[in-house]
């Protein structure tokens, strides 16, 4: 069944604006059209589609009057077309939506903004929100103005009383009726703002808070008595807006000339009746509903919610207020949540009841402040939607989408040049600044090799993110494919020395102890033959200078380098270079200078799931555990390891790599926007003037900047919100829709995105359907999010070879939906499990991949897949659930 809307858009198509629609209580519909494609036809048939279009529909076309343009000519029927703006009361609303009419939408940018605070029950702090709300935004630069329209109950005048303690004379109740009734101006008594000499009552007056000295310009209802209530009878709130000399249309001109405020707060009725129904249904920009969670509220917001969604793209948000703190308040919420059908990713404001707001003398109430952020925030950044649409608006969209530009992010193919536009300094990287983080640990994908590529090639970068951190430590790869860095052993080689290892029963701690001192003579001579000089080093020495002394960092390791190495683990030297490493940590301990040798791409060069691999590297870990247990600590191992590769490792002391030890690389939603804005900007000279233009950051206030500030300065690039009038942000929607079950999220992955959205808007460039507030449409995203999921699909397949099979017959066969009950997990691993000794163990592989989501219990299935693979392998989405 099509529903009243689409009804209309099948009227549009046939008869364009030559038809009048009105559907009344019952669904019964009245029709008229005049059109000349009823030439010729008789009633009957003139009716018979319009009678299977309605029936569609399921409304009765109870009247219907159908001319040609000649016939209703000759009757005097003309369509007049209707004023389509907002309704101002609940009646109207309802009829119009009945009618399957949307209002025009106001015009994106102008000011002042009008933002109306409304509850559906009085007492629950909508006034005291409203205020704090208001000095927020004057704090950070807005000009900001607050009116009254609890006309019924007016009270800003007594929390933001006028700052020379004079009584109010009058308000917007006296400044609207004397517009509205009054024959002419100069019978006015009334001016918004006080001007020279003049003997008119101005309305508003400025109130600075003590701490910030910000201002806002307030203007109150009106001074309570016989005369305000005799005007407010009389008053209509129909006529706002419906003219360009309406009082509303009036008063809103004279305040953009004389304060020109930024964004005007309004302070609405509460209930049903005609002032609240002004406020949010003709008025409202944006809607904070304010509401204690309780059954009574909810009714009434869910109703207004769904009216005002009905009519308008206009932006809805809930706070729960006052809230009582710990645990009783936490409980009241989670038992009323469900009532309000949230979105799935709208989560309300939550306000504690605050003793001291009641107690409170003068406002705003600085201990209060905090618990009013987050509102300012969402304004800011519907702010920011706004300037992105009016900035766009003004310059050539398409050719901005042709100058992104979102090169590959492989650690090892970044030019020294690239490396400022692509490195994200992350919240983890000042703890990996500590040298005594022996382990850094992370998913594939997850920037370890970034982080090792900055330190060993892109030292001026690292030193300048360090803040002075790096200063008088040396930094040489102990293992890695760094540039210049070509001398190493790789899989075969190190596969031939495991088997000498073996024979001579040789230990793999002394391989890399050896291995390392190998790499010191190599990269800094200097620093060796200081060491070497020593009493007793000779046979140390000889054997180094035999085999490495025409060694260069870009040379190519061959049989004599693995020859030569081996050698060191010979009863003759062995000894030198244990001596070798402590008298080495001694002269640097001297200089107060230190030595990090990093260790990279040993996933590569150790033999993956081969016998001895737990051996090799855990001698590589023993290493950096013995050489601090012997007080080498101007000496430091840094070891980069998938996080797969590290779960499975077992190894004596593997319990005092604890968190101080170890580092896993996680991204939070601030570090991955930070590489977002970084990519487009650094990659795009016309987009960085376009966010530079309307949401200056500089490149030193990127890295401290918060994820509110990172989501307004990327909302050019794809907005703020999927959809107008929706919460669910797109920063937070590509974020979750790129992270795992593990809660790893992806950057090289988000190269991939931003590629193929922009690839896909592109091909749609002749579509009218084309956003104006963003230069990457929804759909577009949906494709980028979409070769993401390919993408981490196939990275997937790889780092977790035994779930190969798992995952290719999800995607040849379909044999499972997003979300499965255990008995078809269970099917799949009967299938493809047999790498597994056990279900259990199938189950435990695949949560540690990140892939499989375990439901809390309850729910309607067991498992689900995390959403980040769900496209790349082609399953089919259970009904309801999010894209």
């Amino acid at each position: 069944m099509i529903t009243v809307s689409e009804l209309r858009e099948h009227l549009n198509d046939r008869f364009g604006a030559s038809y009048d629609l009105d559907v009344v209580a019952g669904d019964f519909a009245v029709l008229t059209v005049i059109h000349n494609c009823f030439s010729g036809l008789s009633r009957e048939k003139r009716l018979a589609p319009l009678n299977e279009l309605f029936n569609g529909a399921g409304i009765n076309l109870a009247i219907s009057e159908l001319y040609t343009e000649s016939e209703a000519k000759e009757r005097g029927v003309v369509i007049t077309p209707k004023n389509n703006i907002p309704p101002a009361n609940w009646d109207s609303a309802i009829s119009m939506i009945a009618s399957g009419l949307r209002p025009e939408p106001r015009e994106a940018g102008l000011k002042p903004r009008r933002v109306v605070f409304y509850s559906y029950k009085g007492g629950v702090g909508r006034t005291t929100a409203l205020v704090h709300t208001a000095f927020h935004l004057a704090r950070a630069g807005e000009r900001v103005a607050v009116v009254d329209l609890d006309v019924e109950a007016p009270g800003i005048h007594k929390l933001l009383p006028r700052p020379d303690g004079k009584k109010i004379e009058a308000g917007i109740v006296d400044y609207l009726w004397e517009r509205q009734v009054l024959p002419s101006p100069e019978d006015n008594t009334t001016c918004l703002v006080e001007v020279g000499g003049r003997q008119k009552k101005a309305i508003s007056y400025v109130v600075e808070d003590q701490t910030a000295r910000a201002q806002v310009h307030v203007i109150p209802a009106g001074a309570v008595s016989s005369n305000y209530v005799q005007r407010l009878l009389t008053l209509s709130s129909e006529e706002a807006l419906t003219r360009a000399d309406d009082a509303w249309t009036l008063f809103e001109r004279e305040l953009v000339d004389q304060i020109d405020p930024d964004i005007l707060l309004i302070d609405a009725r509460t209930g049903l009746g005609d002032w609240g129904g002004l406020s949010l249904l003709r008025l409202a920009d944006e809607v904070f509903l304010v509401m204690f969670p309780s059954e009574q509220n909810a009714e009434g917001i869910n109703f207004v919610r769904k009216t005002i969604s009905s009519l308008s793209v206009v932006g809805s948000h809930i706070i729960l207020s006052p809230i009582p703190e710990g645990p009783v308040g936490k409980e009241i919420v989670a038992k009323f949540l469900p009532a309000l059908a949230l979105e799935e990713d709208e989560v309300p404001t939550e306000v504690y009841y605050n003793p001291g707001v009641a107690a409170a003398v003068t406002y705003p109430l600085e201990a209060a402040m905090p618990g009013y952020a987050k509102i300012a925030n969402i304004l800011m950044d519907s702010e920011a939607e706004d300037k992105a649409e009016a900035s766009i608006s003004r310059l050539d969209r398409w050719k901005i989408i042709e100058s992104l530009n979102f090169p590959d992010r492989e650690a090892k193919a970044i030019a020294a040049n690239d490396f400022e536009q692509f490195f994200q300094k992350t919240s983890d990287f000042d703890k990996f600044l500590d040298d005594a983080r022996w382990v850094v640990r992370g998913r594939k994908g997850t920037g370890k090799s970034t982080l090792f590529h900055l330190f060993v090639e892109h030292r001026e970068n690292a030193v300048k993110r360090a803040r002075g951190r790096l200063e008088g430590i040396e930094i040489l790869p102990g293992h890695g494919p760094a540039a210049g860095a070509k001398f190493r052993p790789t899989t075969d080689v190190f596969d031939l020395i495991h088997k000498e290892i073996s024979k001579a029963k040789y230990d793999w701690l002394s391989l890399w102890r050896a291995y390392a001192i190998v790499r010191v003579y190599v990269s800094n001579g200097q620093m060796a033959e200081t060491i070497l000089k020593g009493t007793g080093m000779k046979p140390l020495r000889d054997c180094l200078s035999k085999h490495f002394s025409k060694v260069q960092p870009s040379s190519s390791w061959k049989s004599v380098h693995t020859t030569g190495l081996l050698s060191l683990l010979g009863d003759s030297v062995q000894g030198l270079c244990r001596d070798f490493m402590i008298d080495l940590n001694h002269s640097l301990s001297l200089q107060n200078r230190k030595l990090w040798l990093l260790y990279d791409d040993l996933d590569q060069d150790i033999k993956e799931d081969s016998a001895w691999q737990e051996d090799a590297l855990s001698g590589l870990l023993r290493l950096a555990y013995d050489s601090n247990n012997q007080d080498i600590h101007h000496v430091r191992f840094k070891v980069f390891l998938r996080e797969d590769i590290w779960s499975k490792l077992v190894f004596t002391n593997k319990s005092h790599f604890s968190e101080p030890r170890t580092l896993l690389l996680q991204w939070k939603i601030d570090d991955f926007l930070r590489l977002a804005y970084r990519l487009v900007t650094g990659g795009s000279p016309e987009f960085r003037s376009v966010a530079h233009r309307e949401f200056p950051l500089t490149d030193s206030e990127v890295d401290s900047a918060g994820e509110e500030d990172l989501r307004q300065a990327l909302v050019p690039l794809w907005g703020l919100r999927q959809e107008k009038g929706k919460n669910a942000t797109v920063a937070k929607w590509v974020y979750n829709r790129m992270t795992d079950a593990q809660d790893n999220t992806y950057p090289r992955s988000l190269t991939v995105l931003l590629h193929a959205a922009r690839e896909e808007e592109l091909r749609l460039r002749n579509d009218k359907s084309a956003p104006s507030d963003r230069l990457l449409s929804p759909r577009s995203m949906q494709v980028g999010l979409k070769a993401a999921s390919f993408e981490r699909v196939n990275a997937l397949k790889n780092e977790y070879p035994l779930i190969r099979s798992f995952l290719e017959d999800i995607e040849t066969n379909k044999s499972l939906r997003s979300q499965f009950n255990i008995d078809e997990l269970n099917g799949a691993w009967t299938r493809c499990g047999s790498p597994f000794e056990s279900f259990d163990s199938f189950i435990t592989s695949l949560s540690s991949a990140g892939f499989l989501v375990k439901k809390k219990p309850g729910a309607n299935f067991d498992f689900g897949i995390a959403s980040l693979y769900i496209d790349g392998l082609g399953v089919t989405r259970v009904q309801g659930e999010k894209k």
